[in-house]
């Protein structure tokens, strides 16, 4: 009699304990060429931060090539007004500290000697950066490079390159951000065909703002009415979704196509 008045007790306690397992926290880790590459999904990265996961961003440059908005002159000091840019974006969003590798460039304007040697840089550094970060998810852009920027489109690559090359991609789970065609605000010819989004990420008005934050940390990058463009852009759309395509290999080897 008495063990099966334990035993409905027993069930009761087992399945409230279930429940009550808090969800494996993930790390997450993106990758962009430059400072400020990142907010193309930041809703989403201070999204799993606010959640309680680690959040890290790689910046392969420290963009001394290049600015927008302002006349700072080309080189070191443009280089770490972005380097500050990116470390109170990340501040912004609640994530890690981002880490800088301080690639010279990622395509052929240094010379394409200069250009391989500095490709091979990035990518012996991801290596060695990689496993010590041990991330349940890598997020890069994909072929488009999100804007069809050519150091956007290297990045990306070189991320997958060194994924198959190492025998990691199961290891490494490796997600393109991808947009639908006609989004606002990125490059018209930049979208992906809606049945090959595998993932998409919901966020909240609080992302949303955090991500406003961020962005107002660039302003080597946007002038003050793109940042006002561009955050009643946010705010008029209230889809609130990030879409993202899983890099994934079918394995098995075939005589034939």
């Amino acid at each position: 009699m008495l063990h099966k008045l334990l035993l409905p007790l027993l069930l009761f306690a087992l399945t409230n304990s279930i429940a009550q397992t808090p969800a494996k926290k993930k790390t997450i880790l993106f990758v962009g060429a430059h400072p400020d590459d990142e907010t193309a999904i930041s809703e989403v990265l201070t999204k799993y931060a606010r959640l309680g996961n680690k959040v890290y961003v790689i910046v392969a440059t420290n963009g001394k090539g290049g600015t927008r908005v302002t006349k700072i002159p080309e080189g070191d000091s443009l280089g770490n007004i972005r380097k500050t840019e990116s470390e109170c974006g990340c501040k912004a969003l609640g994530i890690e500290p981002p880490i800088f590798f301080g690639i010279e460039r990622l395509d052929t304007k240094i010379g394409t000697g200069y250009y391989f040697k500095e490709h091979k840089r990035f990518m012996d550094s991801l290596k060695l950066r990689i496993p010590l970060i041990k991330p349940d998810i890598i997020i890069t852009a994909g072929p488009d490079g999100d804007t069809h920027h050519s150091e956007h489109i290297v990045v990306g690559a070189t991320v997958t390159e060194l994924l198959l090359a190492e025998g990691w991609v199961e290891k490494y789970p490796l997600f393109h951000f991808v947009w639908k065609k006609g989004t606002e605000s990125v490059d018209p010819g930049s979208y992906t065909d809606e049945q090959y989004f595998n993932v998409r990420i919901r966020f909240t008005a609080e992302d949303e703002k955090r991500a406003i934050e961020a962005m107002n940390c660039y302003v080597t990058q946007y002038t003050a009415e793109e940042l006002k463009e561009e955050a009643e852009r946010k705010l008029k759309d209230t889809e609130n979704i990030i879409y993202f395509r899983r890099f994934v290999i079918k394995k098995g080897l075939k005589d034939d196509f």
